[in-house]
């Protein structure tokens, strides 16, 4: 099983790594399974605009998943959680990138 995060670019990569992480927590509290802890895949979007796109795929192919909103600095809509997904629903995701730290 394999959960996954997604996270906005544009962010400062202080607030990307802290984003990923907010909306990685509570998405585990918010789907608690029993059985083994799933894999956590890191990938990331442009901007809101494309976080909002996902946020779309992802109801449109039934996978729940937990939004995550900053409160402060007006950052708004910044990360997203799946629910951990399996080898075939995970296939949904495959056009998305791994987040990789700048050089």
């Amino acid at each position: 099983m394999h959960v996954y995060t997604f996270v906005r670019k544009d962010l400062p990569i202080n607030h990307q790594i802290v984003q990923a992480c907010h909306s990685a927590l509570e998405a585990g509290s918010s789907f608690k399974k029993c059985g083994d802890i799933p894999n956590l895949v890191l990938l990331q979007v442009e901007d809101e605009d494309h976080l909002d796109k996902t946020s779309e795929l992802l109801f449109d192919k039934k996978i729940r998943f937990h939004k995550f909103y900053e409160p402060d600095n007006d950052m708004g809509f910044s990360s997203i959680t799946t629910e951990p997904l399996d080898a075939e629903t995970k296939k949904a995701l495959s056009n998305y990138k791994l987040w990789r730290a700048p050089k």
